[in-house]
């Protein structure tokens, strides 16, 4: 059976010194392949470390199985990449068999290919003979989210949900390299780490504007119809994408309708991070922004919310645009006078 090892788990093995000979990196996420070489190199370099660098045209099985059996001089170790290495020739396949079977316990061999022949008998030895590490792209814009929290936090920078959800919208299908990048370049904007703020997301490319989206969910739940249409008219002239500003604004009512039941269950602080996903503080903002609304009329607007993402998926630019802007309507009329 393959011995499969998901790229998340991978730094927290090496962190326990438990380091395999010889590595397959698989998968199409091409910034995972980046990074798992970077652990992987920075966890052979214990003391002196020899080397080696190919791309898989560049040598052949027999010449890589001769180099990989060779033991570097002194204590050190010997660390051997082979990039693209899907196009290794077949030739030599049974001496790599044999090193696979024991191999050089001084070496740390890893081959890397996003795109992987699964037939070819290059594959099925490495699948039976090294540890393969999966470097799968990240499905779906809750799991891109969870992605860039644990990015920042490990760097100390704290982000609110909102905001890193308000990340995977406008970044999530630019692939990780890109929003790692941008990660990077805010962390710098921002300096000493420090909680992100919505205001910083500006300094990130394809970001909605989440703080103005946030505002007028909060007018709007607050009955404050003129002002929140007039700024859903100021995001809409501005550029922004109806379904990305949609997608801000049915997080901010969702989040007001747990906060609600949160409190109407009078749950405990401690308890709200594993029952809801909030933060203590987040119910004393939320009560001062929309008040005491019930949860009644918070589930209507979430239901709203659901219905104007299904028109403005299905519509028109124009229509859109329009289905947006019924959206800010509704929720002030169903949040104040209870109106289906």
């Amino acid at each position: 059976m393959p011995r499969l090892l998901p790229f998340a788990r991978l730094k927290t093995e090496l962190q326990k010194g438990a380091i395999d000979p010889v590595y397959l990196l698989a998968g199409e996420e091409t910034w995972f392949h980046d990074e798992a070489i970077r652990l992987l190199e920075a966890a052979a370099a214990g003391g002196p470390l020899a080397q080696d660098r190919w791309r898989g045209r560049e040598i052949s099985i027999d010449a890589l199985v001769d180099l990989a059996s060779t033991y570097p001089m002194g204590e050190g170790r010997r660390f051997i990449l082979v990039r693209e290495a899907a196009r290794l020739e077949a030739e030599g396949i049974e001496s790599l068999k044999a090193y696979l079977a024991r191999p050089n316990p001084r070496t740390l061999l890893v081959f890397s290919d996003a795109d992987f022949d699964q037939r070819r008998s290059l594959w099925k030895t490495l699948e039976a003979g090294a540890l393969q590490v999966r470097c799968d792209p990240i499905a779906g814009e809750a799991s891109i989210a969870a992605w860039v929290r644990e990015r920042l936090r490990e760097r100390g920078y704290g982000i609110p949900p909102e905001l890193a959800e308000a990340i995977a919208v406008g970044l999530g299908g630019a692939g990780l390299g890109r929003l790692a990048a941008e990660l990077d370049k805010l962390m710098s904007a921002i300096g000493a780490p420090r909680p992100v703020e919505a205001s910083d997301l500006g300094i990130l490319a394809d970001v909605p504007r989440v703080a103005d989206a946030f505002q007028i969910a909060s007018l709007a739940l607050r009955g404050e119809r003129g002002p929140a249409v007039q700024g859903a008219r100021a995001l809409l002239d501005a550029g922004e994408e109806p379904p990305v500003i949609l997608g801000a604004i049915a997080w901010y009512v969702r989040t007001a309708l747990k906060v609600r039941a949160a409190i109407d269950r009078r749950a405990a602080p401690r308890d709200l991070p594993a029952l809801y996903g909030l933060y203590p503080g987040r119910i004393d903002r939320f009560r001062a922004e929309v008040g005491s609304l019930p949860v009644r009329s918070l589930e209507r607007a979430v239901r709203l919310c659901a219905r104007a993402d299904r028109e403005i998926k299905g519509a028109g630019a124009r229509d859109r645009a329009n289905a947006f802007e019924r959206l800010v309507h509704s929720l002030a009329r169903v949040t104040r006078a209870g109106e289906a």
